[in-house]
Formats: C-alpha cells, sequence, structure tokens
C-alpha cells in the first residue's frame, strides 16, 4: 500500500498566530494574505511536524484535539490542503 501524500509549508509563506487564537499568512511571492481559524491555524501548525505532515494524520489529530468524527475530520482536512495547494501555501514533499 503507497503512502498518503505528504506536504510542509511553503518557505515564501509568513505566519502570524493572533491572540484569539486565529492566524493569518502572508504569501511573500504573490503577496495575499490569508485568513485562518483556529482549526486552519491547528493544520498549518501542525505541519511543521513531520508525523503530521498527511490528511490522515492530520484528520486523526483533528479528532484529538476538537470534538470532530473521523469522516468530518478527513473531508475538512483535504479540503483545507487543496485550497492551501491551489493557493501554494503549501509544497508536496517529495518520498
Amino acid at each position: 500500500m503507497s503512502e498518503p501524500p505528504r506536504f510542509q509549508q511553503n518557505p515564501h509563506v509568513l505566519f502570524t498566530e493572533l491572540d484569539d487564537g486565529t492566524g493569518v499568512l502572508l504569501h511573500l511571492d504573490t503577496k495575499f494574505y490569508f485568513a485562518l481559524n483556529k482549526t486552519g491555524v491547528f493544520v498549518w501548525k501542525s505541519l511543521r511536524e513531520a508525523s503530521e505532515n498527511s490528511a490522515p494524520a492530520l484528520a486523526k489529530k483533528l479528532t484529538e484535539v476538537f470534538r470532530v468524527d473521523i469522516d468530518t475530520a478527513s473531508r475538512d482536512i483535504e479540503a483545507v490542503l487543496d485550497e492551501m495547494l491551489a493557493d501554494e501555501l503549501l509544497v508536496p514533499v517529495s518520498p
């Protein structure tokens, strides 16, 4: 069985966590800002850990931190990763 795709933060993106637990990303190349809710901040910070940078690992961790079932967590994680990839906030990790 093949491993799920893994991702890492784009090094051209700056992150600031705000006092209320939300966050802001700035893509230095495109000059676009992105607002993150608390779940988005959780995903962004979790991507720093090598063991947490695949969709299944993030979904599992999400269920441990937030009150959400694994199916919902998996769908939500896939959606946020797809959006972050489309906006070039993340880059795939080569196997």
